[in-house]
């Protein structure tokens, strides 16, 4: 399987592909793309960009085709040993796992673009690219002369590229491991400071590990000149998509690059190897459809933090905060108590990362963090600190991943059990399979590690006392969550517009300074003005959570702390 593609007008964005098949040996031919791709469990029906495809035999005539679905095609080889297909893609979405054409970069998630042949699968693939002169190539896979070759269709789509004159690239080793940072975009980093601490929670993964799948590492960077936020893990490298980019020397959205790219970089054991038995092999053209996203998304989510932490990348401080954003995000999302994580997991193919019902279902990172994080304290608990969550991760890693076999839910809790050495039918029944509170859970396992829950009432009056949680886009109020049974639910709709409250256009401020007593709302819903007069009565309705340390700890409880963070209690 040879591939030609060819740049011609960077502002048609079209990559011009030529697909090239040989030693055919059949009447009929069937070639496929992808309809979803790794690192995102849903219907993507890439073939929706694809302006034109044609096929042809070995002198040039056409060959009759017919098209089985958006993304299916048979071809009549009519007696033809080799045959070419030449179609346009549209490269014009800028993410981390989309494709992108314009006059200053090419970037390419190959799983988007190329076609593949099922039966063909495991032979080599070899690509062609006819870049403009001097871009430089970031990719997972090695070029030689704008000449890429992967040892099978599954590599190659595993393997997305970035290539510009202005492609920035560094490096830095960690066990023989060779990692490289493409940086793309413009920026404000302290290059150096970011290789230092990328190298610090590389070792630190790589030591917990104990060893990476893979000789060679590669971090795409793709900086955006406006906010953004998005990674996609492959098996020897990963894509980020983050901006601005000029802000990325601040403390916040510096923070976030930290957090994802520890993130992304742990994906190359969970999930790129040790992978969900539905996913073994993958089936692009077949829905992605598994229970275990707690685990992928979910175990991921909750060490990519952890390692930033135990590298010293950042202090106790960031991290019990990025825990208070955890607490919030699980404590405050009422899907969790409709829909288990179990079920979410299943449901990622209709609606796991768009909007859906509100309080439907429970986020497989979220949810799946908080499952780690009891999970690892419950282990630590019961075998006083001498195992934890990363001997499970280990477990999964030697026996599957090394092995190239797909774990199944019941391998989860089969492992959990063995190395906590304890049953945890109840706590799977309840907090995996179930949708029982996790309240106690967390609170209980928080003073094991000299730690408590704090449970506070919003201090935002809409909040406590209506149960509305608002958002402003741009200078317009709109109400994105009603809590469940609360006071607000029974006077107000998701997506209403509030227009004034007391006669004042609402703002951050404003909110802030609500009094309890008569409450005029003018709102907007359904492109009608309403007016709505409500009191408030001193109810609570939506919480605040927060981690907090206790003042006066035990020593069996700081050393617990430290064992679990590898920071000072103190």
């Amino acid at each position: 399987m040879k591939y030609h593609l060819r740049f011609n007008n960077p502002l048609q964005h079209l990559i011009d592909i030529v697909l090239e098949i040989d030693k055919i040996q059949t009447t009929n031919l069937e070639l496929k793309l992808p309809i979803w791709r790794p690192g995102r469990y849903e219907a993507s029906n890439y073939a929706k960009n694809i302006q034109q495809i044609t096929f042809f035999g070995q002198n040039g005539e056409l060959l009759e085709h017919k098209k089985l679905t958006h993304s299916h095609w048979k071809i009549d080889t009519n007696g033809h040993s080799r045959i070419k297909v030449a179609y346009k893609y549209y490269a014009h979405q800028l993410d981390a796992g989309n494709s992108w054409f314009t006059e200053n970069q090419i970037y390419i998630n190959f799983v988007n673009c190329i076609l593949y042949c099922e039966d063909r699968l495991n032979e080599e693939h070899y690509v062609n690219a006819e870049f403009p002169d001097g871009y430089i190539i970031g990719c997972g896979l090695k070029s030689i002369n704008n000449k890429l070759k992967a040892k099978s269709y599954y590599e190659l789509a595993d393997s997305p590229l970035i290539a510009s004159r202005t492609l920035e690239h560094l490096e830095y080793e960690v066990d023989n491991v060779l990692f490289n940072v493409w940086i793309q975009g413009e920026h404000s980093l302290d290059k150096d400071k970011l290789v230092r601490e990328f190298k610090l929670f590389s070792e630190c993964q790589i030591g917990m590990m104990k060893g990476l799948p893979t000789s060679d590492y590669h971090f795409l960077l793709q900086f955006t000149p406006n906010k953004f936020y998005h990674g996609v893990e492959h098996s020897n490298s990963t894509v980020i998509c983050i901006g601005p980019g000029r802000d990325l020397d601040k403390a916040e959205l510096y923070s976030e690059l930290m957090g994802v790219s520890s993130h992304e970089l742990f994906h190359a054991w969970n999930i790129c190897n040790i992978r969900p038995k539905e996913l073994q092999p993958y089936n692009f053209g077949k829905p992605a459809v598994f229970p275990t996203g707690y685990v992928a998304e979910g175990f991921t989510t909750y060490y990519g933090d952890l390692f930033v932490v135990r590298s010293k990348v950042f202090d106790k401080s960031w991290y019990l905060n990025e825990l208070n954003k955890l607490f919030n995000r699980h404590f405050l999302n009422f899907g969790r108590l409709n829909n288990s994580v179990i079920d979410s997991s299943i449901d990622l193919w209709i609606d796991g990362y768009q909007p859906s019902a509100p309080h439907k279902k429970s986020s497989i990172y979220i949810e799946g963090a908080m499952i780690a994080l009891t999970l690892d304290l419950l282990i630590r608990k019961n075998t006083n600190n001498t195992q934890s969550l990363d001997d499970v991760m280990r477990m999964l890693y030697s026996r599957f991943g090394k092995k190239e076999e797909g774990y199944s839910h019941a391998d989860i809790r089969r492992i959990c059990e063995e190395v906590a050495d304890q049953n945890l039918e109840e706590y799977f029944v309840d907090y995996v399979d179930g949708t029982k509170p996790k309240e106690d859970l967390v609170s209980a396992l928080l003073g094991t590690v000299g730690c408590s829950l704090e449970i506070n009432d919003s201090p935002l009056l809409l909040e406590r006392e209506l149960g509305l949680k608002v958002v402003f886009d741009g200078d317009e109020c709109k109400i994105a969550l009603i809590v469940p049974d609360s006071f607000g639910e029974s006077i107000f709709s998701i997506k209403d517009k509030i227009v004034s409250i007391n006669g004042e256009k609402p703002s951050e401020g404003i909110l802030k300074e609500l009094k309890r007593g008569t409450l005029e709302f003018q709102i907007e819903r359904n492109f009608k003005r309403l007016d709505i007069a409500t009191k408030t009565e001193g109810r609570s309705f939506l919480k605040r959570y927060s981690i907090s340390q206790k003042k006066s700890p035990s020593e069996k409880q700081k050393d617990s702390f430290e064992n679990w963070l590898n920071i000072s209690f103190d």
